[in-house]
């Protein structure tokens, strides 16, 4: 028995999806000229050319429109065309995958890094903002559980330790909050890469 196709999202909700990101792209601009605190939704409103009210009728608050923003700067969509690149490579041993991994790691940071200083420091003080961040780690450790399960489908992924710790490590290693850190110390980027990739192979693959 064959199962029916996907449903196509309507035509509305694709226009509502469109109207979503035109908006929290045009807030993300302005949340890292002004900061969180100092972003009015009034003006990321005049700034996209709609009313305020569609802000909220969208968004429901400034901290969710900022959660979207960080979204449209690393979406769910793309994170998932990066794990079916992964999958579609063909690498010789761990080393590689471990090294294609932090390269992503690298592209995603650079494309996010504003906007995470900017939840990083409204969370500080706002408890929505903070709570809206807790719901973007939980999105980032589950999306991060593709690498154990390549490493693992290879035969590469250690087994003395548990999966939760591996998950973890995987999680702590490639921390946005890392990126801001090195950042701000005017680390070499390529240094800093290079300590993911040791830290991730000692961390994940099977020392045999």
């Amino acid at each position: 028995m064959s199962s029916s196709p996907p449903s196509r999202p309507s035509l509305r909700e694709i226009q509502k999806d469109a109207a979503r990101a035109h908006i929290a792209n045009a807030a993300s601009d302005l949340f890292l000229e002004r900061g969180y605190g100092g972003t009015k939704t009034k003006d990321v409103a005049a700034a996209a050319g709609v009313a305020e009210g569609t802000i909220f009728n969208l968004f429901g608050s400034k901290s969710e429109l900022l959660l979207a923003a960080l979204r449209e700067r690393v979406p769910t969509e793309r994170s998932a065309e990066d794990r079916r690149q992964v999958d579609c490579e063909s690498f010789e041993d761990p080393d590689a995958l471990i090294d294609f991994v932090c390269t992503l790691d690298e592209i995603v940071a650079n494309r996010a890094i504003g906007v995470v200083e900017v939840f990083l420091e409204a969370a500080e003080s706002d408890p929505q903002v903070a709570e809206r961040w807790r719901a973007q780690e939980e999105v980032r450790y589950e999306s991060q559980q593709h690498v154990l399960d390549l490493l693992e489908a290879r035969g590469w992924l250690r087994t003395d330790r548990a999966r939760d710790a591996l998950a973890r490590d995987v999680w702590l290693t490639l921390a946005p909050e890392l990126h801001v850190k090195v950042k701000r110390a005017g680390v070499p980027l390529e240094d800093f890469k290079a300590w993911k990739a040791t830290a991730l192979r000692a961390l994940l693959v099977d020392p045999d």
